[in-house]
């Protein structure tokens, strides 16, 4: 094959653009001083209601129990994209492997935002003084959360769901139960938690976004590299010449949907509500289409 034929390898570009837009936004927090903004967001996540603390039991342990379920439903199914050939591929991660999608980590940041939200309150009602940074997890995991979430809901019904359908794929493996916490429920918990909550919000935050989008691009890479030698997602392999802009993309995506859901956060509560369930239901399904 002749060399104009082969396409050419973008990958160290792909990792140094990663690199130096993580470096960015690293010093973009420190210039804002991040963290000062969260100390002033904490007190607003935390509640005295006990049927808010009610429903974020609820909401953790239906989290744990898909995190069980996942483990215990035998092999998924999915379709990935090999490093070395660049050439996709069925395949069927067991186990903790099924932890390298990134609506897994939807699922893992839903339960981590919940767990850290009913400690604090419990430690509260105990009159028990929670560790500071138990509250500034609390902040991070929400707004992370909710934007992926919503992220991934977005993606697998517009996206996922009728690219699988039209390569004629079955996907009813797509609405398991854990599969239906991560796509949809996730959402929807985080949705409810904004409307009855009304947490401080900053603009700032949707950093946050940029921050785990770029945590997760990275630990896709050092999965492919020295684990499993493939890509859950075709767009994140780091040799396109398109690669550098498409992994940054998927971070800002994560920060402008968390844009999103602040600024209906700083609406009347009446209307935040309607949009909300309106965003809501414009990207969850529950079941195939026929």
């Amino acid at each position: 094959m002749s060399d104009e034929n082969i396409e050419a390898d973008f990958t160290r570009y792909t990792i140094s653009t990663i690199f130096f837009v993580g470096m960015g936004v690293l010093l973009y927090a420190i210039n804002i001083d991040l963290l000062s903004l969260v100390n002033q967001s904490v007190n607003s996540f935390h509640s005295t209601s006990s049927l808010v603390f009610s429903w974020r039991l609820i909401c953790l342990s239906v989290g744990i129990c898909a995190i069980i379920y996942m483990f215990n439903c035998g092999p998924g199914n999915m379709r990935v994209q090999m490093l070395k050939n660049s050439e996709e591929a069925i395949y069927h991660p067991d186990g903790i492997e099924k932890f390298i999608t990134f609506s897994s980590w939807t699922l893992l940041v839903n339960v981590i935002y919940f767990a850290s939200a009913s400690l604090v309150q419990a430690l509260d009602y105990l009159e028990i003084s929670s560790p500071h940074i138990l509250s500034q997890i609390q902040v991070f995991a929400f707004c992370t959360g909710i934007a992926i979430a919503f992220l991934t809901a977005t993606i697998v019904r517009h996206i996922i769901l009728p690219d699988e359908a039209k390569l004629g794929r079955n996907v009813d493996h797509m609405f398991l139960f854990h599969e239906q916490i991560m796509h949809n429920f996730a959402a929807i918990f985080l949705a409810i938690e904004l409307i009855i909550l009304r947490p401080n919000l900053i603009s700032e935050f949707a950093i946050f976004g940029l921050f785990l989008g770029i945590i997760y691009v990275v630990f896709a890479y050092l999965f492919a590299y020295f684990g499993g030698g493939y890509l859950a997602y075709s767009f994140i392999h780091p040799k396109p010449k398109i690669a550098p802009f498409l992994v940054i993309g998927l971070a800002s995506v994560i920060a402008i949907f968390y844009t999103g859901l602040w600024f209906i956060s700083t609406l009347d509560q009446a209307l935040a509500g309607i949009l909300l369930s309106a965003w809501v239901m414009l990207i969850v399904q529950f079941k195939p289409n026929k």
